[in-house]
């Protein structure tokens, strides 16, 4: 008898970062996301300030310190629980 190994996850591991990233260059390239004319990257740093990087469009309304307000203000309405 021998065992075979079934893999449920399809792409990079989850701690893969660079693989992850890959990932989703290849799933914009696809289409996959749709209208992606800018995205924004946290990078923590443990103790200090996290290095922000933005690529695409990042000014007007894609302003980073705007779409970390507004991602801040998702994340407190939705994933904060109230009771």
């Amino acid at each position: 008898m021998t065992a075979e190994i079934v893999k449920l996850h399809h792409g990079a591991a989850l701690n893969d970062i660079p693989g992850q990233l890959r990932q989703m260059a290849d799933e914009i390239e696809s289409g996959e996301y749709a209208d992606v004319d800018s995205l924004f990257v946290l990078m923590p740093r443990p103790g200090d300030y996290p290095n922000a990087f933005g690529f695409g469009d990042v000014t007007g309304g894609n302003d980073p310190i705007i779409q970390f307000e507004l991602a801040k203000a998702w994340f407190v309405n939705n994933l904060v629980s109230r009771g």
